[in-house]
C-alpha cells in the first residue's frame, strides 16, 4: 500500500513536459527530465509506428506528406495523457517547395492555393526560389518568403518535391513518376487533383515588340530533354519567317541562329514574361520556360519525347512527339532520374539510339502544330 501511494505521489510531483506537432511528419518530443513517455502513431486506423520516450528523446512516424494522423501519448503506467488527431483549423502551416527548378514551381503553387482554399481558416505559409513571379499579387491569401526563413509556431510543415529511391516512400503516397507533375503536389497536400494555371502578376504588360512574333526556347537542365534533330531549330525560325513572323529566342544560354531576335542572356524574369506575354505561341521542351509560357495562357507547342505526354499541362499544349520510337523513359518506374548525369539515357545510352526519343521527331510534325495554332489566329 505504501508503494502504490508513492508511485502515484510521485505521479502526481513530476508533471509530463512534451510537443506534439506534424513538422515532416507526426513529431513527439518528451522534455520531461524524469518521466519517460510512449508515441504511438495511427495513419488510416492502423499503427504505423510506436517508441518509448526518455528523456530529451524525441520520436516521429517518418512518412512527410499530410495524412489523417492520430497520435496517443501515454505514460510509464500505460495511462492515455492525449489523444490527438491532426486538425489543421485555425493552426499555421509551412510549406517549402523543395525544387528550384521553374516548371516545378510552376506546376505546384495552384495546388497549394488549392490546400489553402480547402483549409480555409488555416495560416498557409510557402516558401519557394521564384520571388519575380508575383505570386504574393495573384494569391493574397498565402504568405510567401525565401527558402530557409524561420517561420514561428508551426502546426505542421510540409515539402514538395520529386522524391525517388527510399526517400520515395516517405514523401508520396504513389510514384511520382506515374502521375502528372502538378497531381504530385495535390498528392501530398492530400487533396482532390485538378490542373490549374498559377496566377502570375506581369509588372510590365506594354508591348515591347511591334511585329507579330513568336517565342522559343532550345535549352534545359538534361540532355534527354533537348530537340536533337539536325538543323530542326533554323528550319523552324526560317519557317517563322517565310510565314510573316519575328522569332524572339528567350533562353539563357547564347545561340548562333539566323534570322532571329535574340534575346539570349541571364536576363530579368519579368522582362521574360512581357515578352511571352504578347507572342502569338510558344516554341519550347518540356522544361520552364513551357510552364511560364503556359501559365501566361499562351498555345505551347511542346517537344517532348523522354516523357509521356500525361506528365506535363494538358490545356493548351499541342505536344510533338514520336511514337515510334523510344518514349517515356522519364515515367518509367524501373528508371531513376540522374541529375548529375547530363547523358541519361537509360535504355539507349552509349549507342546510335540514344536520344531517338526527340531526335526523330522531325521537322514537319513540329510544323504541323505550329499550324494548329497560326492557322486559327
Amino acid at each position: 500500500m505504501f508503494g502504490g501511494r508513492l508511485l502515484r505521489r510521485i505521479r502526481n510531483l513530476a508533471p509530463h513536459h512534451y510537443t506534439l506537432d506534424f513538422r515532416d511528419g507526426p513529431f513527439v518530443h518528451n522534455l520531461s527530465r524524469v518521466r519517460r513517455l510512449t508515441a504511438r502513431f495511427y495513419l488510416d486506423s492502423a499503427l504505423e509506428y510506436e517508441v518509448t520516450l526518455g528523456h530529451r528523446q524525441w520520436g516521429k512516424a517518418y512518412k512527410r506528406y499530410c495524412a489523417p494522423w492520430r497520435v496517443e501519448v501515454r505514460d510509464e503506467w500505460d495511462e492515455l495523457i492525449e489523444d490527438h488527431q491532426l486538425d489543421l483549423r485555425g493552426r499555421r502551416v509551412r510549406i517549402d517547395i523543395d525544387s528550384r527548378s521553374l516548371g516545378d514551381t510552376l506546376a505546384w503553387v495552384p495546388q497549394i492555393a488549392r490546400f489553402a482554399t480547402d483549409n480555409s481558416s488555416t495560416e498557409v505559409y510557402c516558401s519557394h526560389f521564384w520571388p519575380d513571379l508575383g505570386f504574393e499579387k495573384g494569391y493574397p491569401e498565402i504568405r510567401f518568403f525565401p527558402p530557409n526563413t524561420a517561420v514561428d509556431d508551426v502546426y505542421a510543415t510540409y515539402q514538395i518535391g520529386y522524391f525517388l529511391g527510399e526517400d520515395r516512400l516517405h514523401g508520396h503516397r504513389v510514384d511520382p513518376r506515374g502521375i502528372p507533375l502538378p497531381q504530385i503536389a495535390a498528392d501530398i497536400l492530400h487533396i482532390p487533383y485538378e490542373e490549374r494555371r498559377p496566377r502570375l502578376h506581369v509588372a510590365n504588360q506594354n508591348r515591347t515588340i511591334t511585329e507579330p512574333y513568336v517565342c522559343f526556347a532550345m535549352e534545359s537542365t538534361a540532355g534527354c530533354k533537348l530537340w536533337n534533330h539536325p538543323g530542326g531549330w533554323q528550319n523552324i525560325v526560317d519557317y517563322l519567317d517565310a510565314r510573316g513572323y519575328r522569332a524572339v529566342l528567350i533562353q539563357k544560354q547564347a545561340a548562333t541562329l539566323e534570322h532571329v531576335i535574340n534575346k539570349s542572356g541571364d536576363l530579368p524574369m519579368q522582362e521574360r514574361m512581357t515578352d511571352i506575354l504578347h507572342c502569338e505561341l510558344f516554341i519550347g521542351l518540356a522544361s520552364g520556360l513551357s510552364w511560364l509560357a503556359w501559365a501566361l495562357n499562351k498555345p505551347v507547342v511542346m517537344i517532348a519525347g523522354f516523357s509521356e505526354p500525361f506528365t506535363e499541362f494538358q490545356s493548351n499544349c499541342h505536344r510533338v512527339i514520336n511514337t515510334n520510337v523510344c518514349t517515356g523513359c522519364w515515367n518509367d518506374p524501373a528508371f531513376q532520374f540522374d541529375r548529375s548525369n547530363w547523358n541519361w539515357c537509360p535504355r539507349h545510352g552509349g549507342t546510335q539510339r540514344q536520344w531517338e526519343c526527340n531526335e526523330k521527331i522531325t521537322t514537319e510534325m513540329v510544323i504541323e502544330q505550329i499550324e494548329r495554332v497560326l492557322g486559327s489566329r
